[in-house]
């Protein structure tokens, strides 16, 4: 009798075992996804925190051209905003009535410019050109050819992809949508100016 019940304790302690050694696997599982998708989720919230500082620094500094016409205590005329294919920033020029430049800045985050597209294939940069207090803007590429809107596909932090469109018409640095990304960089070869135009045509109801 008494070996029976030792018997006993020894399968229940046995049983007791077996279920800590799964609940141990069953929480390390569940560990081991939690810090890989808490990973992912950090990833995403580093890209989006560069994409929202380069609409934030072009929204800026377009909202101020609109009710100033001064820059470090200077008068300007001009602002340009230059976009460079592989550079890691984007160029801000303000130059005075008689084109003398009066005040440069670069404004630098973890992106590359991957692309513009809808401008010459020979042009690796793309210049606006705000006046003080004006909406609009023109659209150069150094070339005689005035541009009515570009797309620009930047890269952050090596990894995703986020594309822009500007018009001449309202030159506001407007985010496209995912989906719209994804379709207009699937094949960059048959990037063009009519893409670009259709893109801003189906984007303008909606601002």
């Amino acid at each position: 009798m008494i070996q029976k019940i030792k018997n006993q304790n020894t399968v229940c302690k046995a049983f007791t075992l077996i279920e800590m050694v799964i609940v141990l696997v069953i929480i390390w599982i569940m560990l081991m996804a939690t810090v890989y998708m808490s990973g992912d989720q950090i990833q995403k919230v580093k890209n989006k925190t560069v994409k929202e500082s380069i609409l934030a620094e072009m929204q800026s500094r377009y909202s101020r051209n609109l009710w100033s016409s001064s820059i470090a205590s200077k008068m300007y005329g001009t602002m340009e905003v230059t976009f460079s294919w592989h550079e890691n920033k984007i160029d801000f020029n303000y130059k005075s009535a008689t084109w003398e430049s009066i005040y440069s800045y670069a404004f630098v985050d973890r992106f590359e410019i991957k692309s513009i597209s809808g401008i010459d294939n020979n042009s690796k940069s793309v210049t606006l050109y705000y006046y003080p207090y004006n909406i609009s803007c023109k659209i150069w590429t150094g070339g005689e050819k005035e541009y009515q809107s570009v797309t620009i596909v930047a890269r952050v932090n090596d990894m995703k992809d986020y594309c822009f469109v500007i018009s001449k018409n309202n030159c506001r640095l407007i985010e496209l949508s995912e989906s719209k990304c994804k379709e207009f960089t699937e094949d960059e070869n048959n990037i063009n100016i009519y893409n670009t135009k259709k893109l801003w045509k189906e984007l303008k109801h909606l601002h």
